[in-house]
């Protein structure tokens, strides 16, 4: 995630989007390579091509699909992701054939809803980005999500803040790399190799070959030139399963695999990324004091109604929705440790502790006390027969008496019986008066009938 520029506006219209877009192509400047993926926002889609009309405009996917799965339905819709995937314009255009041919309406609708790039096979392969979807911007949108509750100059200056300490981080981590390319992308091609065993390859060159597959498809992969007929080779930059086939076949030793991987993803570029240094700002009372012909109140946003929501709602086609994992074929004790390990994780969002919630008693900012539970009616204090330990030695009728002065009940009864028979002792008298004041009159009877 690298930021660019961030702004902030009171709703999206599309005169909001064109000034934004004017103000980052400003930072920005001319660019000849430029690829720009918006959502479904109309606004947002007519502002790019006003201000960046030369750009390629692409349309975030997954988008596209939870407008598509609201109108139409079927076994033929699961060829939508294929065909977005597809680097090849004749697999894109097989997949699609299938969707049209279970989804006639599906044809109509795309063209006149969805013009913009929505798929792989029409990217420009000089751009070596193959996203499909925006999810780049999901991610900075909850990096900043426990933040958006700051007024405006306090949220600016934050998230001025953060990024300054991002770049900083990355610039640190692109000293202490070395090499020519990223090694956490030759590592991901390093670990593509080894699952290449359905793949057989037939040299005309040491760099030139034709690779087959277990489908009986053959690719062409021309290693000098980085290119491979599938063409995710030209679209990412990075070899494909075809091209690392050929390069791990190679016999001389002299073979590396960062001489056929796109300087997109080399060292050096990384740290000119990161180069740029994010200028400290002093406190607030220093910043210059300026005379402005208008006085600038705070502006006036619309309440939503209802419960205002700060997480985003999951998509259906989203996974991770931290739905309940207790289920029919988990037991009962697993139920209690996942209770038991959420309750733990609890933070409480006052103090910052984890173990207890806001409300709770355990934080410190709160100032509440432990409530007392309430003694519950018509209970017995003193001895229960839970109390006693094993190998304890057992209390006589006059301790049980002493310690127990509430309801007698035949199970107490019974137990002083069998301890006076065990000990010679008569069994207790109970007094009629005692019973019949905390007892009803059928109960004393049958206790008495005891």
């Amino acid at each position: 995630m690298f930021s660019l520029a961030f702004g902030f506006i009171d709703s999206e219209t599309t005169e909001n989007w064109v000034w934004f877009m004017t103000q980052l192509k400003k930072a920005l400047g001319e660019c000849p390579l430029l690829a720009i993926c918006t959502d479904a926002c109309k606004g947002l889609e007519i502002a790019v091509g006003q201000v960046f009309p030369q750009a390629e405009q692409r349309e975030c996917f997954r988008h596209l699909m939870q407008n598509f799965i609201k109108r139409y339905s079927g076994e033929s819709g699961g060829h939508m992701w294929p065909a977005a995937r597809a680097y090849d314009k004749e697999a894109y255009e097989k997949h699609l054939d299938i969707i049209y041919r279970g989804i006639p309406d599906a044809k109509l609708w795309l063209k006149k809803h969805h013009k913009l790039k929505w798929m792989r096979s029409d990217f420009n392969p000089n751009i070596k980005c193959d996203y499909v979807t925006n999810n780049v911007a999901e991610v900075f949108n909850n990096w900043i999500k426990d933040i958006k509750d700051l007024p405006v100059a306090d949220l600016a200056d934050k998230i001025r803040e953060m990024i300054g300490l991002l770049m900083y981080r990355r610039r640190e981590i692109g000293e202490k790399l070395d090499g020519k390319i990223l090694p956490a992308v030759l590592a991901i091609l390093r670990a593509k190799t080894r699952g290449l065993g359905h793949l057989s390859v037939v040299k005309y060159d040491h760099f030139t070959a034709e690779v087959w597959d277990n489908c009986n498809h053959r690719f062409v992969v021309k290693a000098q030139l980085h290119e491979c007929s599938c063409l995710e080779w030209q679209h990412t930059g990075k070899p494909c399963q075809h091209a690392l086939a050929l390069i791990t076949a190679q016999k001389a030793r002299d073979v590396k695999m960062e001489d056929f991987v796109h300087e997109y993803y080399s060292v050096q570029k990384f740290r000119n990324a990161y180069a740029r240094m994010i200028e400290p700002i002093p406190h607030k009372d220093k910043w210059p004091k300026l005379d402005l012909p208008i006085e600038i109140a705070a502006p006036l946003s619309k309440r939503s109604v209802g419960r205002q929501k700060k997480n985003r709602i999951k998509g259906c086609l989203e996974g991770g929705s931290g739905g309940s994992k207790s289920g029919p074929n988990i037991s009962e004790n697993e139920n209690e440790k996942t209770k038991k390990m959420i309750r733990g994780k609890a933070r409480c969002s006052g103090c910052g502790e984890f173990g207890h919630r806001k409300s709770s008693y355990k934080c410190s900012l709160n100032g509440t006390k432990k409530r007392k539970r309430k003694i519950r009616k018509n209970t017995t204090k003193g001895w229960t027969p839970k109390d006693l330990l094993p190998g304890s030695p057992v209390p006589t009728r006059e301790q049980i008496m002493q310690e127990s002065p509430g309801i007698v009940t035949r199970g107490r009864l019974a137990l002083l019986m069998e301890e006076g028979a065990s000990q010679d002792i008569s069994p207790p008298t109970v007094q009629p008066s005692t019973l019949t004041k905390k007892m009803t009159p059928k109960r004393a009877k049958r206790s008495l009938d005891i």
